[in-house]
């Protein structure tokens, strides 16, 4: 997620969720965050109404934000030079307990917990400064919407690769279930094309509703890779032909036997009934954007 420069009322951030559509979702920040207090309990900063504990300054590739809130809804920023990424933040009797991997490098890292004010507008709350010591694989932990670590991720990813004994044995019976058990979400994209950026998106979302669009389908194929160790990128591009050239998402799946990235394309494969998994042409269709 790219940070855009302040303007004047706020700052926007923008994200992209993929299918034939580029969707952007601006929050807008005020200008100066809100003076972080001490609460008297040693290792707790309180700002805006939410308590977060505080972090050690060196931490090794990912950080656990443990804390509470008044609030009813919190987001968290993650930010490093020029790059700041979002995290929604799941609330369980007003307290919070995320595991974020810092995945863009190691140095100095500023977290942000923001406060959700109405429509897309949020107040900063505490922000803490830490510096990581440990370069991270981002195509092998959880990140944003590829959550790997969720127990029911984890359990399926297991279940469904029980009888695989190589990593592209591994990447078959993925591509496999994927692509015979999730059902295109013609509603969704419908609502993207019209503007409508109200949805969810994510592997754990698309794993219980069974639906999705693109990019739905190639998180959660990162996510059940990632989770039995495979290295796996979302990628963000085009799907082109002579009659149209619209958004897509895939994945590509490293095969260290082989010590090579093979494509594979849940949503097409699901869609269209045709192979695209390590396909050779499959290049004659799709176009590489971006990997994530």
């Amino acid at each position: 997620m790219m940070a855009e420069l302040p303007k004047k009322g706020g700052i926007n951030m923008k994200k992209s969720l993929h299918y034939f559509v580029l969707v952007l979702i601006v929050f807008t920040l005020c200008l100066t965050p809100i003076q972080a207090l001490s609460s008297g309990k040693l290792g707790t900063i309180l700002s805006n109404g939410v308590a977060l504990e505080e972090l050690p300054n060196l931490v090794n590739g990912k950080v656990v934000l443990k804390g509470s809130t008044s609030k009813d809804k919190i987001k968290v920023i993650v930010s490093k030079d020029n790059i700041a990424n979002w995290y929604d933040v799941n609330l369980t009797n007003g307290k919070y307990n995320e595991e974020i991997w810092l995945i863009n490098g190691k140095g100095k890292y500023k977290v942000s917990v923001v406060v959700h004010e109405y429509d897309r507008t949020y107040s900063y709350g505490p922000t803490i400064e830490i510096n990581n010591n440990v370069d991270v694989n981002r195509f092998l932990v959880p990140t944003k919407h590829v959550e790997s670590n969720n127990e029911e991720i984890i359990e399926l990813a297991k279940n469904i690769t029980q009888y695989s004994t190589t990593s592209i044995d591994k990447a078959k019976d993925i591509y496999n279930w994927v692509s015979k058990n999730i059902e295109y979400d013609y509603d969704k994209y419908l609502r993207q094309v019209n503007k409508n950026y109200d949805n969810e998106y994510g592997a754990l979302h698309t794993l219980r509703t069974k639906t999705g669009v693109c990019y739905d389908y190639s998180v959660l194929v990162a996510a059940l890779g990632r989770s039995v160790g495979l290295q796996v990128k979302v990628i963000k591009g085009n799907f082109v032909n002579p009659y149209r050239n619209e958004l897509h998402a895939w994945n590509e799946i490293y095969i260290p036997e082989e010590d090579r990235w093979i494509n594979v394309d849940t949503t097409f494969a699901h869609s269209l009934g045709t192979n695209y998994f390590d396909n050779s042409d499959f290049y004659v269709d799709h176009e590489k954007l971006s990997e994530y």
